[in-house]
């Protein structure tokens, strides 16, 4: 056990970070592990190639950072939990207000991409207060330093924990993100929703909000705000005096003409008859 060599490419800041690397020992699993803690640095980013074998797991202690994860810089805070699978691109930074203070394991090993993929765990940031005991464990045995073997099975260990943390927290996680697609979708029933918008706010890619979404409400964004918007209608045009272009203006359909189209394609009749039939008195004043 040694501290890590400057010759050695990370840490990227070595006097904001302390990093022990593990000499693998017979019955050793990995190829290849370091553990550390990086201290707040505003300056602190890491860019690592796609051809990478490295295994990041890191816990942030306080402050907050970035990781970009599918196109998107998401946000991870005290707490947070994230992974990032070797053969990916890495790339991560402390936020320049309130950098991160973060505990970390870097760890190569061939059997890790099988069993992440046994447990459904990708690159990502994920909920799991209680993996920071882990990093802790595997950061005291770090110290240690010795029997080798000992602390290698230690630091094993808390990996194959933080893996299956990852993984239970993972149902949860997507639930908790449907629902905030949910409400913000719900909140622009009368206002003109933009998904990039939407994503840029939640930190979750286009593709992943519309997988997301389907997998838990059965229709996609779209699908659902517009029936959302038809129930809308619906009710304005038996419950207000609102003439029809006013209600589609309202409601941010295009036109008064499609508003007609839409509705007459999902509710079976056009707006003016429903309005006669749900309400007679306003409908036979309707323009």
């Amino acid at each position: 056990m040694r501290n890590i060599e400057p010759n050695i490419h990370y840490p990227k800041f070595p006097q904001k970070e302390k990093a022990y690397a593990l000499i693998p020992v017979d019955n050793t699993p990995f190829q290849h592990a370091v553990v550390g803690i990086t201290y707040p640095a505003a300056d602190y980013r890491i860019d690592r190639k796609s051809n990478s074998h490295i295994n990041v797991f890191e816990f942030v202690l306080d402050g907050e950072g970035e990781i970009l994860l599918d196109g998107v810089w998401k946000k991870a805070t005290a707490g947070s939990l994230y992974i990032l699978r070797a053969g990916e691109e890495h790339h991560y930074r402390s936020s320049p207000q309130n950098p991160w203070h973060k505990l970390w394991i870097n760890y190569s090993a061939d059997y890790l991409a099988p069993f992440l993929d046994a447990y459904g765990v990708r690159s990502g940031i994920y909920s799991s207060p209680d993996a920071k005991k882990y990093f802790d464990l595997a950061m005291e045995a770090a110290k240690r330093g010795t029997p080798r073997a000992e602390v290698c099975r230690t630091v094993s260990n808390c990996i194959h924990r933080l893996v299956s943390l990852a993984s239970m927290s993972l149902g949860e996680e997507k639930e908790s993100d449907a629902q905030r697609i949910r409400e913000e979708l719900d909140a622009a029933l009368y206002h003109k929703l933009d998904l990039n918008t939407l994503c840029e706010k939640l930190h979750i890619s286009k593709s992943n909000v519309i997988r997301l979404y389907k997998k838990h409400y059965g229709a996609t964004p779209y699908e659902y705000l517009l029936d959302a918007k038809i129930e809308a209608a619906k009710t304005l045009l038996a419950s207000t005096r609102l003439s029809i272009r006013e209600i589609a203006e309202r409601l941010h359909i295009s036109d008064e003409h499609y508003f007609s189209t839409l509705f007459l394609k999902r509710v079976g009749t056009r707006p003016g008859d429903f309005r006669k039939r749900e309400n007679p008195l306003e409908g036979s004043t309707e323009k």
